[in-house]
């Protein structure tokens, strides 16, 4: 234990695949002893239901490397990158044991890329963002633009690639929350992100979520490692996978259609720009989800955002669970490894840490809302899954050391 390293992962692994595999294999030939992943629960980033359910995925992980799996709450891992990677690393540096944050990125240079964090967090740099922000482009395409007027190309251009622009976050927030843990990136490995055809070993996580839903499970196969297939065939003969992702489309459309004008003003990442209004409107013409996406989409606001606002009112996000910091570290999944680091983080934590989900909402009352909005959020995902599961799955869930 004295020689313990701990690398922390922040991944969704939706599905968990080859590419993933190689970031954790970088990680301990790079000196790391023990793996610990923060990793999204039944909702994702992007907006939208998972490929598989969380335990599903984390056992997926553990099998394939990672020693411990804990879960990244809703309000956290269905939200902006910069939210994203603020829950993720804040749950990472609230364990105290975590040496090490390793990511993989598009450019694989740990020094460039924390050249663009510290010009994002420059506060002319976000004055700058606001201006552009009125002429009616991106956030995304705002902050890069002002990047690129500051501080030069270079360092704009790592923000024009998904893993980079994560990266920059994950650096961002161990500087705000003045954490003592130490960087460490590779190259991202095979398919860009969201690419449509895969390479030889490696393939993007989108390309593997259509596979099962044009194929099966077993069309992994190519793609991911053979540990993590044994648990996938596993979970699709129990009818725990694949999610149907147009499955929940009609229920979701029925609860926005119930919602006052007032409730889509309070949702999480509405901002005053008019955008409550579109979503309104939207609800009120379209008769399917993708018709609702498509009206509300404009240049300003991407696909992302508005997946993830209609999402988060299916599910009944209060906005100021956004404000808050992690109230408590999860456990999915482990194995030997994975106690080890346990161990070590019961003499080092700031937040309480259990598997048990009904413990974790007595600690206090922020634990209980959070865990009530999960265990809701599993319980409406769940009718999505090829054997629908009954409600309280989430506090009823046992663990057993991998």
């Amino acid at each position: 234990m004295g020689n313990q390293v701990v690398a922390g992962i922040v991944a969704e692994y939706n599905p968990f695949h080859n590419g993933h595999a190689h970031l954790i294999e970088a990680a301990r030939a790079a000196g790391a002893t023990h793996i610990v992943a923060v990793m999204s629960g039944s909702f994702v980033q992007r907006g939208g239901p998972a490929c598989a359910p969380k335990t599903v995925r984390a056992n997926a992980a553990v099998a394939c490397g990672a020693d411990l799996v804990l879960e990244l709450p809703l309000p956290y891992a269905m939200a902006t990158a910069e939210r994203f990677a603020a829950g993720a690393v804040g749950i990472l540096g609230g364990l105290g044991c975590v040496d090490v944050l390793a990511f993989g990125s598009e450019c694989g240079d740990i020094d460039l890329l924390a050249k663009a964090a510290g010009a994002v967090l420059a506060p002319y740099c976000g004055e700058y963002t606001k201006n552009l922000l009125d002429t009616g482009v991106t956030y995304a395409r705002a902050r890069q633009k002002a990047v690129e007027e500051l501080y030069g190309p270079e360092v704009a251009e790592v923000l024009s690639s998904p893993n980079n622009t994560l990266a920059v976050e994950y650096l961002k927030q161990i500087s705000l929350q003045e954490l003592r843990i130490a960087p460490f990136t590779i190259p991202r490995a095979g398919a860009a992100h969201d690419a449509r055809e895969p390479g030889e070993q490696f393939a993007s996580a989108s390309h593997l979520r259509n596979l099962l839903d044009l194929e099966s499970a077993e069309a992994l196969a190519p793609y991911v490692p053979a540990p993590a297939m044994s648990v996938y065939r596993s979970a699709a003969a129990a009818g725990l996978m694949p999610f149907d992702p147009h499955s929940l489309n009609t229920a979701v459309l029925s609860v926005l259609r119930r919602m006052e004008k007032s409730a889509f003003s309070a949702l999480p990442d509405v901002s005053g720009e008019g955008l409550d209004n579109r979503l309104y409107d939207g609800v009120r013409a379209a008769v399917s989800l993708d018709e609702l996406l498509s009206l509300v989409k404009t240049k300003r606001y991407p696909l992302s955002r508005i997946r993830r606002l209609v999402w988060n009112a299916y599910l009944g996000v209060d906005a100021d669970l956004m404000t808050l910091p992690p109230p408590y570290a999860r456990v999915l999944s482990f194995n030997k490894r994975g106690m080890e680091i346990l161990s070590a983080a019961n003499r080092t934590t700031r937040i309480p840490v259990s598997h048990s989900l009904l413990k974790l909402a007595e600690k206090n009352e922020a634990c209980a809302r959070f865990a009530s909005l999960e265990a809701r959020a599993t319980d409406l995902y769940s009718l999505g899954l090829p054997a629908v599961q009954p409600c309280g799955s989430d506090y009823t869930q046992k663990i057993t050391v991998r």
